[in-house]
């Protein structure tokens, strides 16, 4: 009796050793599902974001041929400023000689800044050189700085020709910086911009008075 008993023992032994061994192959097996799950929930992720910001490229550049008039045009640079970039203290200027002259504005003292003459300062310069300036825009947190005066400046250039500037002030409260899609997004609107807006002052030039 006690033979079998201790039989009986050492199988029971046995399968809870089993039962243990399953259960961490099952435990691994689970964790290596969750991780992959993960690693898709990510790449997801990553997808989404690169087609949202795909969508944001193509909006603006379909946009800034709805017009051929050159202030209707800064009008739509405007609002793709506020909506895809998030900025609502800005101002879009036209280049007039050795000054930038403002021609649409939000959120600024309009008759303060009505003309930036081109300096040796951040705007100046990045209006000489057609490079844009974007100040400390680019670090967290640096946005809510709060400030009276230019933070970024990108210049309409249509290739070493600079046409105007968009200048920015600010952005909007829940914007901590301007991330690299921003930036992207501001070249786009920077080279496009500039075509339309060259294309638009030629057509108007051309109509008779």
């Amino acid at each position: 009796m006690r033979e079998e008993l201790r039989w009986e023992n050492e199988a029971l032994r046995a399968e809870v050793t089993t039962l243990r061994a399953e259960n961490e192959h099952l435990r691994a097996s689970l964790a290596r599902c969750q991780g992959d799950e993960q690693q898709r929930a990510r790449r997801l992720g990553r997808v989404e974001t690169e087609l949202a910001h795909l969508v944001r490229l193509r909006v603006a550049s379909q946009r800034l041929h709805e017009s051929l008039n050159p202030l209707e045009l800064m009008d739509i640079l405007q609002d793709l400023l506020i909506n895809l970039v998030g900025s609502e203290m800005l101002g879009i200027y036209e280049l007039d000689g050795s000054e930038l002259v403002l021609r649409v504005s939000l959120g600024i003292d309009a008759e303060r800044f009505r003309r930036l003459p081109l300096g040796e300062d951040d705007i100046g310069r990045a209006a000489r050189t057609g490079t844009p300036w974007l100040g400390d825009l680019t670090v967290a947190g640096s946005a809510q700085n709060q400030t009276d005066s230019p933070r970024a400046g990108v210049p309409l250039r249509l290739g070493s020709h600079v046409l105007g500037m968009m200048v920015l002030f600010g952005l909007l409260p829940h914007k901590p910086c301007l991330e690299p899609a921003d930036r992207e997004l501001l070249e786009l609107l920077a080279t496009e911009g500039a075509r339309a807006l060259y294309c638009a002052r030629g057509i108007a030039a051309g109509k008779p008075s």
